[in-house]
């Protein structure tokens, strides 16, 4: 084989990238003015989406015959894809009148089916793994096995016609909530954080961080914190936040005494927090607007003292830890920052699309107006004015982002179909119901469980999806509000981005780090218990979720603010000095008190009272009357 043959299949390749992206971009930005049927645009989007992944992420076969063997198998998958797309574009009108049940369900219909799913599936396994393909596959087997399960998990099952029906034929299943939500939501926020990143933002949201905490206690790691939460607001990947900003946090912790380990999983966790942080928040907090039939901006806004609250606690945590060490400073070497005032209007992008959204503007068309004010604020200033043929790698860059999470947000419809259609989800409620013996906390705790255990194989979004459909009804029949419980379940699904086996922020914050991947994770995870407080305040308290008068939701932060900076004391076990156990045990107890009792009620009163002397017991009382513990 001559050498020139080997540049051939490479080439070709990156010719089908350029056009299927091109293509796909230029499609939903078309739907955004001239929106197509929901079916006709989701079925265009889902395997325009498949396609994508097998022309990114082509089959890396090394052998001869094997390498032949994988490409026929990366073009056979792109052909087929797109072949997909036409043949549904095809057959819309018929698909659009075909009545559930009642009309024939072709053979046509059943080899759409069966091979897309195939295609579909080999595009999840290509980009996110075995582990969420593993729970999708015993979902449609058990729709298929249903009379063979034991106990309250047996049902009749479904034929493959009703199957058919059920996941491809109409705007449920691989079409349903997962996916619409992704071409409403998902990718105008996808292309904005694109955009922003290429033309300067997301270097001048690092340098901002810099510039904030390098000179502080432990500024290395608390720069990763806030680099980590400014990045966050705008892009929402947790993926793109820790490879992004720890490509730069991680060398810098490392010199400034933290283990690659420690650095590692600090930055993992920070990034994880991205997903939580307004305006952008992740792709699971699309899919909830959707689920709840409720404004994105209601949810950004619902969040926004929670997530407050996450990133004060970490940042407590750090700066205790770096007082007790002694490490975390910046190297001076390192405190050489390009000035950031020159670049200041570059945030003019991301504060136009908060004043879009905060004006009651869609998400979509606030994500479109901050996308466009990027592209044209850098030419303000000489100083930041960029190659324009960056927006041609920024279109590849959007596109293949979108493919990545396109193709497992489908896969996850099928769980939502099976889960629904089969009484899978009504029966695990009440089997939920009865275990927690109508006690709240107690089926909170169960909850709890119960997302970790998910998030320990699954994505962010997988797992809250399965838990909004499991886990949420059974809060709401104990009286918790829906966007409560709703945002009470995607808390915790966050922490799969930390909790191994499949912790894909930890792996990729280890990765640069070139730490060990299960450390970093179990070390991440460790961190993240500064969390675990914050769901349980809004549970207790709805003004912490920006509902009721200006001052019901100042005191209920400051209620959270407390209880978590409590907690991550009692974590830390150092303030001003080492804590003695029944030190941290009071720390503990108002931590509690703070989160559990009523806002503005005796006990609720009388904990912060006693933050307030605890502080004053730990910075002037003690070092006077009992000697310095290190």
């Amino acid at each position: 084989m001559k050498p020139s043959d080997l540049l051939t299949f490479p080439m070709l390749m990156r010719v089908i990238q350029i056009g299927l992206s091109f293509t796909y971009v230029g499609y939903l930005l078309k739907h955004f003015f001239d929106p197509a049927s929901p079916l006709a645009a989701v079925s265009f989007h889902v395997y325009m989406a498949v396609a994508l992944v097998f022309a990114f992420n082509p089959l890396n076969w090394q052998s001869g015959l094997m390498r032949w063997l994988g490409r026929v198998i990366d073009l056979g998958g792109i052909v087929m894809s797109i072949a997909f797309v036409w043949i549904y574009q095809s057959e819309m009108r018929r698909l659009e009148r075909h009545l559930e049940m009642i009309d024939p369900v072709l053979t046509l219909d059943i080899f759409l089916h069966v091979v897309g799913l195939i295609l579909i599936f080999e595009a999840v396994r290509r980009a996110v793994g075995w582990s969420l393909l593993i729970v999708v596959m015993g979902f449609l087997a058990y729709a298929y096995l249903g009379p063979y399960f034991p106990g309250w998990m047996a049902f009749p099952g479904f034929s493959l016609s009703t199957m058919t029906e059920l996941i491809s034929m109409k705007t449920d299943g691989i079409f349903g909530v997962t996916a619409t939500a992704a071409i409403n939501f998902v990718f105008y926020f996808v292309l904005f954080g694109t955009v922003f990143t290429l033309t300067g933002g997301g270097a001048l949201f690092i340098d901002l961080a810099m510039r904030m905490t390098a000179r502080l206690k432990g500024g290395a790691a608390k720069m990763s914190l806030v680099g980590s939460a400014l990045f966050g607001m705008v892009s929402g990947s947790a993926i793109a936040n820790t490879t992004s900003t720890g490509a730069l946090t991680i060398p810098i912790m490392n010199r400034a005494g933290y283990s690659k380990d420690q650095a590692a999983a600090t930055e993992a966790i920070a990034s994880t927090g991205g997903q939580l942080m307004p305006p952008i928040m992740g792709v699971a907090a699309f899919v909830m607007a959707d689920l709840l039939g409720i404004p994105y901006g209601t949810i950004a806004a619902a969040a926004l003292i929670p997530s407050a609250a996450f990133y004060f606690a970490l940042y407590v945590i750090v700066d205790l830890r770096a007082r007790r060490y002694g490490i975390g400073n910046v190297p001076s070497e390192l405190l050489d920052i390009d000035p950031v005032m020159p670049r200041a209007h570059l945030l003019a992008s991301p504060v136009a699309m908060i004043a879009c959204l905060i004006v009651g503007y869609s998400a979509p068309y606030a994500a479109l107006v901050g996308t466009v004010t990027a592209l044209i604020v850098p030419f303000l200033r000489k100083s930041t004015r960029f190659d324009p043929r960056k927006l041609f790698e920024a279109v590849l860059d959007a596109a293949k982002q979108m493919a990545w999470i396109s193709a497992p947000l489908a896969a996850v419809g099928i769980v939502m179909v099976v889960a629904t259609q089969s009484n899978l989800a009504l029966n695990f409620v009440s089997l939920l119901s009865d275990a927690g013996t109508g006690q709240l906390y107690l089926s909170l705790l169960l909850v709890i469980l119960g997302c970790i255990i998910m998030g320990m194989g699954l994505p962010t979004v997988a797992a809250y999806i399965i838990g909004s459909l499991v886990f949420v009804p059974a809060l709401m029949d104990l009286g918790v509000d829906r966007l409560a419980a709703n945002l009470f379940v995607l808390y915790y699904c966050v922490l799969s981005m930390v909790t191994p086996p499949v912790a894909l922020c930890s792996y990729a914050a280890a990765g640069i780090a070139r730490s060990d991947a299960n450390k970093t994770g179990l070390l991440a995870f460790g961190y993240s218990l500064v969390i675990f407080l914050v769901p349980f305040g809004f549970i207790n308290d709805p003004h912490v979720l920006w509902q009721g008068t200006g001052m019901e939701i100042f005191i209920g932060a400051v209620g959270m603010l407390l209880a978590t900076f409590s907690w991550a004391v009692f974590l830390m076990g150092w303030m001003n000095g080492k804590l003695s156990w029944l030190e941290r045990g009071v720390y503990l107890v108002i931590s509690l008190a703070l989160i559990l009792s009523p806002t503005l009620s005796q006990i609720w009163s009388v904990s912060v009272l006693a933050v307030v002397i605890l502080l004053g017991w730990c910075f002037t009382l003690r070092p006077r009357l009992m000697p310095a513990r290190t």
